[in-house]
C-alpha cells in the first residue's frame, strides 16, 4: 500500500472519530431530561424537578405539561416566572423547573408528562410520583433557651431552629400564641416580614420569636407557644417569659389640680391620690413633705401598709402655715415612697388673710369714728 493511500485512510479515520465524539453527538441532540424522573412524595407536599432542554442550535422550544391528576397542580417556571416556552442557547441548557403540588388526599402512583416541541420535532419526559404517607421524616422545632426573664417593659427575643427531616421541600406557616394582651411575632431570621418559611428536605432554618408583654403585666411566669405547620405535619415548642416586675408610684389629686388655699394662722387640706402604677405590690408606702420654713404638714393616713398593682388610695394632707406667713403663693412638695419607688408633686399653696382681722379692722374703725363723734359733741361748742 502506498504512502498516499495510508495518509488518506488515517485522515478518514480521524474525521470519523471526531464526528462520533461525545461532545459532537450531544450538541446535535434535541432532548429534554431530568436527573430524578421518579420520586416518592408525601401528601400535601410540593416537589420540584430541574429540567434540561438542549438543541443543536439556539431556538425557541415550546413546553407543555399533561397527565396532571385532578386536584394536583403542575407549574413550569424559569427566571422566577411561569413559562410555556424556553429559548435554548445551543450550548448551556437554560434553567427550567417543574413544580408539582400534591393534594392532601392523594394516593398511589401518578405519571406527569412534560412535552418539548422544537424544529426537530417533539420530545416527551415522563415523570413518576409515588404518593406514600410517612416518608417525609417529620419536622422538629427546638430552642436552646426556652425561658427568658425581664420586666414588663422588656422585649423577649427567642431563637428557634426549624428542621425539615424529610426528603421534600416544605412550606411552613409560622404562628405564635401568648396570654391575652401579649404580642407574639414569629418569622424567619432572614426576613422579619415573612409569615412562612420554605425549607428544603434535610435542611433547617433559624426562626426569631419576638414577645412584647403589656405594660400592665404583673410579675409571674407566662407561657408562649410557637407552631410551624406544613400540610399534615406540625411542630411546636413551649416557651416561657418570666416577668420580674417593676415598682412604680404616681401621686396626684382627684381632679388633677395641684393647688391649695390656707388662711394665715389657720390650716388647709388637700386630697392626694397614691397609685401603684408598677407591676409588683408595694409595702409600707409613706408620705412626707418639704414645706417652707416654719410650716408643718400632716398626713392621714400617715402610711399605706400594702398597695397592689393598679390600686389607688386617697390620703388627706393638712397644711399648717407658719404663724407669720405673709399673704402669697408658696410651693409645698409632697412625696410618696415605698418598695423602691417614689413620686413627688408640688402643691401651690395660697395664704390668705384671716377674715377675723377684717372684722377687727372694721371694729377699730367703728370705735375711732364713735370716739371722734363724742369729742366733737363735747368740745365742738366751745
Amino acid at each position: 500500500m502506498t504512502r498516499g493511500r495510508l495518509t488518506s485512510l488515517a485522515l478518514a479515520a480521524l474525521l470519523l472519530l471526531t464526528a462520533l465524539s461525545p461532545g459532537t453527538v450531544a450538541a446535535a441532540t434535541f432532548s429534554i431530561s431530568t436527573p430524578y424522573p421518579a420520586v416518592t412524595v408525601q401528601p400535601g407536599n410540593t416537589v420540584s424537578f430541574d429540567l434540561n432542554v438542549t438543541t443543536p442550535a439556539p431556538e425557541r422550544v415550546g413546553l407543555a405539561v399533561s397527565g396532571v391528576p385532578q386536584g394536583w397542580t403542575a407549574t413550569l417556571t424559569g427566571g422566577g416566572n411561569t413559562i410555556d416556552a424556553v429559548y435554548t442557547g445551543g450550548t448551556t441548557p437554560p434553567s427550567v423547573q417543574l413544580s408539582v403540588k400534591v393534594p392532601q388526599d392523594a394516593a398511589g402512583t401518578q405519571t406527569i408528562t412534560v412535552t418539548a416541541t422544537a424544529s426537530e420535532g417533539t420530545r416527551t419526559l415522563p415523570i413518576t410520583l409515588t404518593v406514600q404517607a410517612g416518608t417525609a421524616g417529620g419536622v422538629k422545632l427546638t430552642t436552646d433557651f426556652a425561658k427568658l426573664s425581664g420586666t414588663a417593659s422588656s422585649t423577649f427575643t427567642y431563637s428557634l431552629t426549624l428542621e425539615n427531616n424529610g426528603t421534600q421541600q416544605q412550606v411552613f406557616t409560622l404562628q405564635g400564641q401568648g396570654p391575652a394582651g401579649w404580642q407574639v411575632e414569629v418569622h424567619p431570621s432572614s426576613n422579619t416580614q415573612a409569615l412562612t418559611d420554605t425549607i428544603a428536605g434535610g435542611s433547617s432554618d433559624t426562626l426569631t420569636v419576638t414577645v412584647t408583654p403589656p405594660s400592665t403585666a404583673n410579675a409571674g411566669a407566662y407561657p408562649i407557644r410557637v407552631t410551624a405547620v406544613a400540610g399534615t405535619q406540625t411542630a411546636s415548642v413551649q416557651l416561657e417569659a418570666d416577668v420580674t416586675g417593676s415598682p412604680s408610684l404616681s401621686l396626684s389629686t382627684p381632679n388633677q389640680v395641684l393647688n391649695a388655699t390656707v388662711t394665715s394662722g389657720g390650716t388647709g387640706t388637700v386630697t392626694l391620690v397614691v397609685t401603684n402604677s408598677g407591676s409588683v405590690p408595694l409595702s409600707d408606702v409613706t408620705l412626707t413633705s418639704t414645706p417652707p420654713t416654719g410650716w408643718n404638714v400632716t398626713f392621714s393616713p400617715a402610711s399605706i401598709p400594702t398597695l397592689q398593682p393598679g390600686d389607688s388610695q386617697n390620703v388627706t394632707a393638712t397644711i399648717h402655715p407658719a404663724g407669720n406667713a405673709l399673704t402669697g403663693d408658696y410651693d409645698v412638695t409632697m412625696t410618696a415612697s415605698g418598695g423602691g419607688a417614689s413620686q413627688n408633686v408640688d402643691i401651690r399653696t395660697t395664704v390668705q388673710t384671716s377674715p377675723l382681722w377684717g372684722f377687727v379692722g372694721l371694729l377699730l374703725i367703728a370705735v375711732v369714728l364713735v370716739g371722734l363723734g363724742w369729742v366733737f359733741r363735747r368740745y365742738g361748742r366751745r
